[in-house]
């Protein structure tokens, strides 16, 4: 079931894409893609906004076709309704996908840290502490960007101390709708503090090479996540 929405006007893109440049020097479409992708996620574009390809492509100053190839990508997504004769529009937020992602991570994340446990190293560790840190910091600021990027980090951390490169790129794939429910998460007070804290109790089970308890931990972060985002999803 997906929410309902209602179309919007098209916004002008210097209103929400942050003065946001991209790089000559590097491929176009994954540059735009990203922004777009961060601009839906972080709720400056709403559901039933439509986006107009010429006025992206102009403010940006790159051709159509790497914003054609970025609308596809995120219509893949799911953040993204391409219709023809009609026009390409922000999606609702999908919230069997929403589930969907979660089943996902729940399965491979939980498994990547009872593996990571048996190899992590010092250094990985010690970017674990950090990203830690900086979740803190921007809980105790109110800066939900940098917390939810800190937390990112960390996660996709922890799944490459696994050494299984491609888990990453699954779960990458599959959270686009429960990217969009976190940042909505992280408005509740008493989460991020809490969320902290299970960090903590993960990476002291993964610097004691404890692989059952680091799979317990990341099964107890993510059930705890996951009850408060079915509670968003419901009042949605």
């Amino acid at each position: 079931m997906n929410t309902t929405s209602q179309p919007r006007t098209a916004p002008d893109p210097g209103s929400w894409l942050e003065q946001a440049t991209v790089l000559r020097d590097q491929p176009l479409s994954p540059q735009v893609y990203r922004l777009l992708r961060r601009a839906i996620v972080e709720g400056r574009l709403k559901p039933g906004t439509t986006l107009k390809e010429p006025a992206l492509a102009s403010y940006l100053h790159v051709s159509r076709t790497p914003v054609r190839e970025a609308f596809l990508r995120l219509q893949q997504d799911g953040l993204l309704d391409l219709r023809p004769q009609s026009g390409t529009f922000v999606a609702p937020i999908d919230r069997t996908r929403v589930e969907e992602g979660m089943i996902v991570r729940e399965a491979l994340e939980v498994r990547a840290a009872a593996i990571a446990a048996e190899k992590i190293s010092e250094p990985e560790l010690t970017f674990l502490r950090g990203e830690t840190d900086r979740m803190a910091d921007a809980a105790r600021s109110g800066d939900n960007r940098s917390f939810i990027e800190a937390d990112d980090r960390f996660h996709r951390a922890l799944v490459d101390a696994s050494a299984f490169s491609h888990i990453g790129l699954i779960i990458e794939q599959v959270n686009a709708q429960l990217d969009r429910i976190r940042y909505l998460s992280a408005n509740i007070p008493e989460r991020p503090e809490a969320s902290v804290n299970e960090h903590w109790q993960l990476i002291d089970r993964l610097a004691d090479r404890d692989a059952d308890g680091s799979a317990s931990a990341v099964q107890a972060h993510l059930t705890a996540s996951w009850a408060i985002i079915r509670t968003i999803m419901r009042n949605l």
